[in-house]
């Protein structure tokens, strides 16, 4: 990434507003009430990352800068930070220890995003194809607000990632994927997303995590081979067969709403109801 084009003082002095939470320091410009929700959310999704996936430790408060729109998201970075190509919904910069988005992106782009940063620091010993297909597992979810917290619910395809990858869903090779030595770029996310999708499916997302955390791979050559206890060469029908079952359901998929937090339970089962949202299996 190219230095910044003004200090940090500077640059935030576009910020009229400012508010701490726990974990994040929040820099915006307008409506209080829904940056108020961005960051309740943001709180609690890594009091969650605690509890049910690994030991989420960082420098906090990340700063978040959230912008009014795309158009001033995307003009903010190319004038301060002299991108010439700016992201279309956020962006974390690892040197500034701060994430930059805009207000309507959605809670799924915050997850993906703040993602990166605690599984740099946490999970160190990742494999490659694990830097985008981690952090892109964790944009898409539903769920409902209870007294102690949110009440979250995993492993839904994204619409666009599987509009993205097309007729090249069901030949995806799972040996290049895990071998992969290009995680980035939107197709390659695309791909990369499955194979996390796959370890959820499977109930073994959160063990890989947290077999990565602690460096075990218990005699297998992979964490991936360590989570579902066979070796890869066993794993391919079972992936296969994943594969022909999520193109049987992309109809349904490509109606998903954008990832969601609705304010009960009975709200939750009502707008499980209208979208036709089912737990993934």
């Amino acid at each position: 990434m190219s230095p910044p084009t003004a200090t940090t003082q500077s640059y935030l002095e576009e910020f009229p507003r400012h508010r701490q939470f726990k974990y994040f320091d929040f820099y915006y410009k307008r409506s209080p009430e829904r940056i108020e929700g961005i960051a309740r959310f943001a709180d609690a999704f890594v009091a969650l990352v605690n509890r049910d996936f690994f030991k989420a430790e960082y420098d906090y408060p990340i700063r978040v800068l959230v912008l009014e729109d795309r158009s001033a998201f995307q003009d903010f970075l190319r004038r301060r930070f002299r991108m010439q190509d700016p992201p279309g919904f956020g962006i974390f910069m690892s040197q500034e220890k701060m994430f930059v988005t805009y207000e309507d992106s959605g809670l799924g782009t915050f997850t993906h995003e703040i993602m990166h940063p605690l599984v740099e620091r946490n999970l160190k010993d990742r494999p490659l194809w694990a830097l985008e297909g981690i952090p892109t597992f964790f944009e898409k979810f539903y769920g409902y607000w209870k007294a102690d917290g949110p009440e979250v619910q995993w492993g839904y395809q994204n619409p666009w990632r599987i509009d993205m990858l097309g007729t090249n869903l069901t030949r995806l090779d799972l040996k290049s994927l895990l071998a992969t030595r290009d995680p980035q770029g939107q197709f390659r996310e695309s791909d990369l997303r499955m194979v996390s999708m796959f370890l959820w499916q499977q109930g073994k997302f959160q063990r890989f995590l947290q077999l990565i955390q602690k460096r075990e791979k218990n005699g297998y050559g992979s964490y991936f081979e360590a989570a579902l206890e066979m070796p890869v060469e066993r794993v391919i029908p079972l992936w296969k067969s994943y594969l022909n079952d999520v193109a049987a359901r992309r109809n349904a998929i490509m109606r998903l709403p954008p990832s969601t937090i609705v304010k009960d339970e009975p709200t939750f089962k009502e707008f499980t109801r209208v979208f036709g949202i089912e737990i993934e299996k």
